[in-house]
């Protein structure tokens, strides 16, 4: 945000502050957003945990200082409340309520961080959701109080839904308009201005590359959601959704559609955490449209799925730039779940624990694909913004990237390649990768070759300066928390154990090195990360060209059929 439009912001915060105002719900709907139960428990016994930050309950949550940006986005959007009317117990709503008037009291002029059109959108639409579970044994004074209040961000978001930047921010601002539209009483004149600026952005959305250059499927998720949520809203007012606001709910369904894994969760790529605990089967079953995508490839990701086994490959450059704060270095990487269960995986997104984790879980040996030593494919630099805290961005990164999509037999393959590091050593990752028409087994081939004549030269020049070649090609496969590994070093075979009883054989050839070394596991809702394991396939670099081949394969001496509904 910039320094201009924050001022406006506050600007307009404070002299709406000041009017009068006056509003109550018309009716009131339903609590759409969904929350952990468990996470609604853990922070009525004390134990809070926003982003990486712990918070004692004693203390007074709104003074705590921090220079993490992602704390304040959380707090401030009021999005722990899905979690604690989740536990919709006593001592969750008195919490809820005592947080919620210590905010009032201390924001309610319009000063503060949380005045911005996205996060008061979010906070307005959590207020209007979980109305009766706020507002229930208040005193009259707090009740007006309230009231008053989601009629000063009604009136804030009227102003200044549209200035904040476009993508899930201006769509979270405009869904907070649309529901003071629709169930606020003396806000009806803020739908038809809210609908026509929303199928604006719809039409901005589906007609760009916007949804390409975001990488984040919970993104891409969040704004489906929203403009669900909107569509229920604009109903319950008798009011019609645009129909781009109608084409688009069904084009974001079909593109989320075709990244969920069979676990039902997505991938965990640029930002997404992958665990969307039922928001996307809520958002799924309100899309029009059942139909799967016959193409498999979706904003830059392809997907391999038979049977119960499906994967999900990083098949196009990340987003670079100033943005590009939680892009990954992950060309090529990939996911695999079978069933319910997640085999190999990314690290996931390490700022849900501050931004001294973010860096680290965004680098390429985080993820499931080839890298030279401790080089990633894309090029990380600081971005010191002026009062800002220092953020890695990708500076340059893989700008082609190929790739081919094939079937031979019922055999899926995919095979792609990306120019990553042939700046720095004149070699393309070529990656091929096969999965079977009965999901049972997974091939992989990995190359590191220079191509062209110019990236041979480079080859030699960069290896002529430094005096040596020793160096090593190595292949990263993150595996899940819940995978137990086992060794057979003379059958070069290592064994994948799941918890539903499912095994895996893991094979690799002969003239690689496989080693098991330590790697976290992060994921929303928990105190600290998981620990995990990794395996590492490695091999010296050779002159112009390295191969790496392994393979996973699945026992079939068990009946998986139920297995999953009944292992924890």
């Amino acid at each position: 945000m910039s320094f201009l439009n924050a001022f406006i912001d506050r600007f307009y915060a404070f002299t709406i502050c000041m009017s009068k105002s006056d509003s109550e719900f018309i009716f009131e709907t339903e609590p759409r957003s969904l929350g952990k139960i468990s996470v609604g428990r853990d922070m009525v016994e004390g134990k809070i945990n926003f982003v990486g930050q712990v918070i004692q309950q004693t203390d007074e949550v709104w003074n705590f200082k921090t220079d993490e940006k992602d704390f304040y986005y959380k707090l401030h959007s009021f999005t722990w409340l899905d979690d604690l009317a989740a536990l919709a117990s006593v001592e969750a709503r008195l919490l809820a309520q005592n947080w919620l008037h210590s905010w009032i009291n201390k924001y309610s002029s319009g000063f503060g961080p949380g005045w911005t059109p996205a996060l008061t959108g979010m906070r307005l639409v959590r207020w209007t959701h979980h109305y009766l579970f706020l507002t229930q044994g208040c005193s009259e004074t707090k009740l007006q109080k309230f009231n008053l209040l989601l009629a000063r961000q009604a009136k804030f978001l009227s102003k200044r839904a549209m200035s904040g930047p476009s993508g899930l921010p201006r769509f979270e601002a405009l869904l907070g308009l649309i529901y003071a539209g629709c169930y606020l009483k003396n806000m009806e004149k803020f739908i038809e201005p809210a609908t026509r600026a929303l199928a604006d952005e719809c039409h901005h959305l589906i007609n760009s590359e916007e949804i390409v250059f975001s990488r984040n499927s919970q993104d891409i998720l969040n704004i489906l959601t929203s403009l669900i949520w909107a569509k229920l809203a604009l109903k319950d007012s008798k009011w019609n959704p645009s129909a781009t606001h109608l084409e688009t709910i069904e084009k974001l369904a079909l593109i989320v559609r075709n990244l969920r894994h069979s676990d039902a969760g997505l991938p965990r790529f640029h930002g997404s955490c992958g665990d969307v605990d039922g928001q996307l089967d809520q958002a799924l079953s309100h899309a029009e449209s059942r139909e799967i995508s016959l193409s498999e490839t979706n904003v830059g990701y392809v997907k391999l799925s038979n049977s119960r086994t499906s994967v999900i490959i990083d098949a196009a450059p990340p987003l670079m730039g100033k943005e590009a704060v939680k892009a990954d270095a992950s060309t090529l990487a990939f996911e695999m779940v079978s069933g319910q269960r997640r085999v190999f995986t990314s690290c996931g997104p390490g700022y849900l624990f501050g931004s001294d984790l973010s860096f680290s879980s965004r680098r390429t040996s985080s993820h499931c694909t080839v890298h030279i030593d401790n080089h990633d494919s894309s090029e990380f630099r600081s971005d010191e913004g002026w009062l800002q805290v220092p953020k890695k961005v990708i500076l340059n990164g893989p700008r082609t990237v190929p790739k081919e999509i094939s079937y031979n037999e019922g055999t899926k393959i995919f095979e792609g390649a990306h120019d990553g590091y042939v700046k720095n050593f004149g070699l393309t990752h070529v990656r091929k990768l096969k999965l079977s028409q009965d999901g049972q087994s997974f091939e992989g081939e990995d190359l590191m070759i220079a191509i062209e004549d110019s990236h041979k030269r480079r080859f030699d020049r960069i290896f002529k300066k430094s005096g040596s070649t020793q160096m090593s090609v190595k292949a990263a496969f993150h595996l899940h928390p819940n995978v137990r590994v086992r060794f057979d070093r003379e059958n070069n075979r290592v064994s994948l154990a799941l918890k539903n009883g499912e095994l895996w054989f893991f094979n690799y050839s002969l003239d690689s090195y496989l080693q098991l070394e330590p790697t976290i596991f992060f994921e929303n809702g928990l105190f600290e990360p998981l620990e995990s394991k990794k395996l590492i396939l490695s091999t010296e670099l050779a002159e112009y060209g390295t191969k790496i081949n392994w393979s996973l394969t699945r026992a079939l001496d068990k009946d998986l059929s139920v297995g999953d509904f009944f292992s924890k």
